[in-house]
């Protein structure tokens, strides 16, 4: 029976690997084509994971109970309803107005709760690819979890040589991509650099947890010629580890300043602060570098911060910073019009141009305001979601955050919550949830930080187990021997 389901789990892996590697390769997905392909993959995933349905029980009650809304708030809205019941829905009366004026009966038609139920039927299937991820990551092994973060990470490269490549050869390199805004700005694939932005935010937290957990599990036993070891560790394999570890984080801090965002560089500077909160002690102790390792952590991040202090004022740009407020103050009244009901999600850029103020003359296709946006099109509903949702990543810290010693796995756990907690900041002022790489990137690093570690608490008990059997069948008078691991493995490396 292991020998079936291993290679069950390792065919939705490689699907992960493929949505993973093509989602930021084609404007983040948000193309009709490449989103049609992401759209595909994820039903693939999602009729493996249905064959066994009891892998889906893996997932606890209340992340059943967050897919399962999430997929149901759109389906309500696409039920047909008597246009007489529709027309006492809140907001309905000015749509039913304008059916009447072009021909449409408003008496014995039956319509969808949307205003816009093509829209709302598009941003259902646009779902499936970030909750098929969720769901199949939470299923896969701690193993297969850490090969997903690497790939990520891989793409993480990818992206920020790419920008800033194109950010060195300028509008006249073979490599530039126009941008939204048409500014040199790095943007990698993506269409808007902010979105580069977002996507950068969430993984190079991982990085530098990847790099702490590295360097803060190395141990000496011997205190003479401790800094001899100290130093000669950065000429181990492990310490070679951490060396990529520490590139992969410096190159996407550096391509999110080349951004340009004014958003992601203030994240930025916020999650290097909460890393060093979160890691800084853990490289304490009688690890490699010991005290200093934490002071010298103190030292860099706060230096890093100070440069970037001037950057964020001089160097940043928002061309819509002055529209921003009044899309949000008429996307809330249109949010409170519809409420609590809701306009349909995906409705936003049909029905919005009726609440749109005079002053802005451009198309808003999104409220740059990721928890506007969908209260405005999902009501009281995707309001219950939302704080769910918060709730729910709020109880994954409370969890995580146990005393004692980490393994590596924990270490990315924490990343992954930073770089989930920098997106979600970021969805105040922006919509990159809104595009399917950052939504797919998203599910994953939120499938990683609330994935329950069962293996680290087996091996644990394993441990404490063998250490009671061993002092019970040894001699009071013999010495303790500690046993070493086979074949050279501990068991950080499992």
């Amino acid at each position: 029976m292991q020998k079936p389901l291993t290679a069950y789990r390792q065919g939705i892996f490689w699907l992960l690997v493929l949505m993973l590697v093509f989602a930021p390769l084609f404007r983040a997905g948000n193309l009709p084509l490449p989103l049609l392909l992401l759209e595909l993959v994820s039903l693939c995933i999602l009729v493996l994971m249905l064959m066994r349905p009891q892998e889906l029980l893996r997932l606890n009650a209340m992340q059943l109970v967050l897919l399962g809304g999430m997929l149901l708030l759109p389906l309500l809205m696409l039920v047909p309803v008597p246009a007489a019941l529709w027309q006492q829905l809140p907001g309905r009366e000015a749509f039913s107005e304008i059916y009447q004026a072009i021909g449409m009966d408003g008496e014995a038609a039956w319509r969808a709760i949307s205003l816009a139920p093509y829209k709302t039927e598009g941003a259902l299937w646009a779902l499936l690819p970030p909750l098929a991820v969720f769901a199949a990551v939470i299923n896969q092994p701690q193993q297969n979890i850490l090969k997903l973060v690497y790939v990520a990470l891989g793409m993480a490269v990818f992206q920020s040589v790419l920008s800033l490549m194109q950010y060195g050869g300028g509008s006249v390199g073979f490599l530039y991509i126009p941008n939204e805004f048409g500014i040199k700005a790095a943007a990698g694939t993506y269409l808007n650099r902010d979105h580069l932005a977002g996507f950068l935010e969430m993984l190079f937290p991982v990085a530098l947890a990847l790099l702490a957990a590295t360097v803060g599990q190395h141990r000496f036993d011997s205190v003479q010629g401790a800094w001899r070891k100290r130093l000669s560790f950065l000429a181990t394999a492990k310490g070679h580890q951490a060396s990529v570890y520490a590139v992969i984080g410096i190159l996407a801090v550096l391509c999110l300043v080349f951004t340009r965002s004014r958003a992601g560089i203030a994240l930025t500077m916020l999650g290097l602060f909460l890393l060093l909160l979160v890691f800084a002690r853990r490289l304490g102790g009688n690890n490699v570098y010991g005290t200093y390792g934490t002071v010298i952590a103190v030292i860099l991040v706060l230096t890093v911060e100070i440069g970037l202090a001037p950057i964020l004022d001089r160097f940043s740009m928002d061309p819509v910073e002055d529209a921003r407020w009044s899309i949000y103050a008429t996307s809330m009244q249109g949010a409170v019009e519809y409420f609590p009901v809701g306009a349909g999600p995906g409705a936003y850029p049909e029905v919005y141009p009726y609440f749109q103020p005079v002053g802005i003359d451009a198309f808003v296709n999104h409220a740059h305001n990721d928890y506007l946006e969908w209260v405005f099109d999902g009501g009281i509903l995707a309001l219950f979601l939302v704080l769910a949702g918060l709730g729910l990543y709020a109880l994954g810290w409370r969890r995580l955050w146990i005393k004692g010693r980490w393994r590596t796995f924990r270490y990315v756990q924490a990343g992954a919550g930073i770089g989930v907690f920098l997106l979600m900041l970021h969805s105040f002022v922006d919509f990159n949830l809104h595009k399917p790489a950052n939504a797919i990137y998203f599910a994953l690093l939120l499938a990683v930080f609330l994935k329950e570690n069962k293996e680290e608490m087996a091996l644990k008990e394993r441990a404490s187990g063998k250490t009671r059997t061993r002092r019970l069948q040894v001699p009071a008078a013999s010495v303790p021997v500690v046993q070493q691991p086979r074949n050279g493995v501990s068991l950080d490396d499992w």
